[in-house]
């Protein structure tokens, strides 16, 4: 079987018992709206292997306290993100490997 790259668009919706993620290295991608209204999220962890965060992928997570990427601010930057991509989350920065990125 393929190894899955991506994480589809509304994979998670309304996970209402999703406490913490981790998205490991070699997963490319998270489509959009792939975690909304998941209102328990309260941490997720991001490999640096991401390249791209669809539209609105967090969207109403309203415990999503911390947020994690495993890569540099740099590398952080150089992610696509779409367009409210984190709307509704009360995290106001991105923990990078040499520093936090502010959202």
């Amino acid at each position: 079987m393929a190894e899955k790259t991506s994480i589809g668009n509304y994979a998670f919706e309304d996970c209402a018992a999703l406490a913490t993620v981790t998205i490991e290295n070699g997963v490319t991608s998270i489509g959009g709206y792939a975690f909304l209204g998941c209102s328990s999220l309260t941490s997720v962890t991001i490999g640096n292997s991401v390249t791209s965060i669809g539209s609105r992928a967090f969207w109403d997570c309203t415990s999503l306290t911390s947020v994690t990427f495993e890569g540099t601010m740099a590398e952080w930057e150089a992610v696509k993100k779409g367009s409210a991509w984190n709307d509704d989350c009360p995290f106001t920065a991105v923990k990078c490997s040499n520093g936090n990125v502010s959202v």
